[in-house]
């Protein structure tokens, strides 16, 4: 019996209907992150895409930013990519993010919120 390649069914970018466990057949790889494209950004500066760089991503690899899973798009690079609203951001944090292949996640990589630049007054 040969295994079954992920994805296995469904996308876990919609709600999952794979149940866990997985038959014995289903191998799924684990993600594993090599860089962010940006790696950081500073608060106020406008909305953006964030591009993940890395090994077994698919079209059902989810992208979880800060702990939340977000829409994830599969590029044809093989590169990951979602959008960041800086709306929601209000302070300087590093937050993880995290590929999530059904059951398999890869190790974090860190991206930066920095604080931004003090406005200076003039001076009379």
């Amino acid at each position: 019996m040969t295994d079954q390649p992920f994805p296995y069914t469904a996308s876990v970018n919609e709600p999952q209907t794979v149940s866990l466990p997985l038959p014995a057949d289903v191998v799924v790889p684990k993600p594993s992150i090599s860089s962010l494209d940006p790696t950081e950004c500073t608060l106020g500066d406008d909305s953006f895409t964030l591009y993940v760089h890395g090994t077994n991503f698919f079209a059902d690899s989810v992208i979880y930013f800060a702990g939340q899973p977000e829409p994830t798009t599969l590029n044809e690079d093989g590169t990951l990519s979602t959008g960041i609203n800086m709306d929601v951001w209000n302070g300087p944090d590093t937050v993880p993010v995290v590929i999530q292949n059904g059951p398999e996640q890869s190790e974090p990589a860190d991206f930066t919120f920095n604080a931004a630049a003090a406005s200076r007054k003039k001076s009379k």
